[in-house]
């Protein structure tokens, strides 16, 4: 019995203490879960947090692509405002007046007018030697209102009129293309590019009239010329067409003859870029023309009072080939300045008077050398000159002082008086003219020349079979000018 009670005892020990492990082990195993599923919760975790910022990223991407949306908007604008403002600019024309003239342009200088002008008031008296014809005087030498300016860029043009001396002329109106610096062609009616002291402006000259060479080459023509300047400034040349002119004068508005002549330059600065003061100011060049002239006016020689000094007799026309040649040179340092230029003139003459018909050619010639000096510090120059301190008395400012010498000489062939081509009872054999001046010059706008000249000459006087010499002519001129 006792057998079976502790058998029994023990078999309920031994499933008391399977009941209780299994409590237990059910019991850590709901307290501790497996690592596993720690990992899983803690990727689920990690999962459900960069789904939030990805969602806040999105959100904040559409947030930027709003801005961005409104910030092109407002670009746009401002392109769409700037845009306006560059048209509206560009139509807006530009209005300028300054000592140069007052002009009018587009805002890209494509299209410009300039309008300008020249007026020159003189008076001019004899101290001996005026004849008939010329008489001590005041007098309008020049009033010409100049308009110039371009047409799209390239093709510019100059109008200039004349009502000087009670007379209407046309002095200016050409266009030039201007596409190519170093190859423009320039067309209509201006100087003839020949001779040096012709080419210089009329505010820039050193006296009121130029030298006796003017009456060796041409004033102004028309016709067509291509020219440039090369060599960065170094060489300025020109090739022209045109229809000829006698000496000394211009040509009218049209030509009524096949003739034509060809006008040749070349100029040459060959030290202009460079800084040295002593060599940078030296030009140097020649020029000439050659064409075929018959039937039309010949040359009258004037002198500076406008006397006329030579000319042939009646019934000499042109009658074939005439040719030009005039080398010129010019020097500034500083406040000095030099010029010298030298002209040979040969021309063909037909003379047909009773029982005469004769044809020749003749060969005159002329020099000028004309020098002038700045007393109040200013630098020559071939062009116009500022002054260091323009006309303003209080301010004590008196303008720039000028003084100035010119020598000129025109020798005739001989030749021509002696086969009766023109009287040396008449008309002088040469001409030698001295002038001296002081120039005043009070701005860029208004200058006063006070000059004298004497000339002398060898015969045109008396008869042809006792020629004398003509008197010397003495005068005195001043001038007023205003330009700009």
């Amino acid at each position: 019995m006792r057998t079976s009670t502790s058998l029994s005892q023990l078999l309920a020990l031994v499933l008391a203490l399977l009941i209780i492990s299994a409590q237990l082990v059910y019991a850590q195993s709901t307290l501790a879960p497996d690592k596993k599923d720690q990992e899983i919760e803690l990727l689920q975790l990690e999962v459900k947090q960069l789904e939030h910022r990805v969602d806040t990223l999105e959100g904040l991407d559409e947030k930027v692509k709003g801005i961005d949306s409104k910030l092109a908007a407002q670009g746009e604008a401002q392109q769409v405002e700037l845009a306006t403002e560059r048209t509206k600019a560009l139509e807006t024309p530009l209005v300028r007046a300054s000592d140069s003239g007052f002009r009018i342009q587009s805002a890209d200088d494509d299209y410009r007018i300039r309008f300008a002008g020249l007026l020159q008031l003189n008076g001019r008296f004899f101290t001996s030697g005026n004849d008939k014809n010329v008489s001590s005087t005041f007098y309008v030498n020049k009033a010409r209102p100049i308009i110039n300016g371009a047409l799209g860029k390239y093709f510019e043009f100059q109008v200039t009129p004349d009502f000087g001396q009670g007379k209407v002329s046309l002095q200016d109106g050409w266009v030039n293309v201007a596409y190519l610096p170093d190859a423009q062609l320039q067309v209509g009616k201006y100087k003839a590019y020949v001779n040096l002291e012709r080419l210089q402006s009329d505010p820039a000259l050193e006296f009121i009239q130029r030298s006796q060479v003017q009456n060796l080459v041409p004033n102004r023509d028309i016709g067509a010329q291509l020219w440039g300047i090369l060599f960065n400034n170094r060489l300025t040349y020109q090739l022209a067409l045109m229809n000829g002119v006698p000496n000394n004068s211009s040509s009218v508005d049209f030509d009524n003859n096949d003739a034509k002549d060809f006008v040749g330059r070349l100029f040459f600065t060959p030290f202009k870029p460079s800084e040295n003061e002593w060599i940078n100011g030296f030009g140097f060049g020649i020029a000439g023309s050659y064409g075929n002239e018959r039937g039309t006016p010949t040359s009258i020689y004037k002198t500076w009072g406008q006397s006329t000094w030579f000319a042939y007799n009646n019934g000499v026309t042109y009658s074939g080939s005439r040719s030009r040649i005039d080398p010129q040179a010019y020097y500034y340092w500083r406040h000095f300045g030099l010029m010298a230029e030298y002209a040979v003139d040969n021309e063909s003459v037909n003379l047909t008077a009773s029982k005469v018909n004769k044809t020749d050619s003749f060969t005159n010639t002329g020099y000028m050398l004309q020098a002038s000096y700045y007393l109040t510090g200013e630098n020559a120059s071939y062009s116009t000159v500022s002054p260091l301190r323009p006309f303003d008395p209080l301010a004590g400012g008196w303008g720039a002082w000028e003084l100035a010498g010119r020598v000129s000489n025109v020798a005739n062939s001989s030749r021509q008086f002696n086969e009766g081509f023109a009287n040396q009872g008449v008309s002088a054999k040469t001409i030698t003219e001295y002038a001296v001046g002081v120039n005043w010059i009070l701005n860029n706008n208004v200058k006063y020349w006070f000059d004298y000249a004497n000339s002398q000459f060898y015969e045109g006087a008396g008869t042809i079979d006792n020629p004398e010499n003509r008197p010397a002519e003495s005068v005195f001129e001043s001038q007023f000018q205003l330009a700009f």
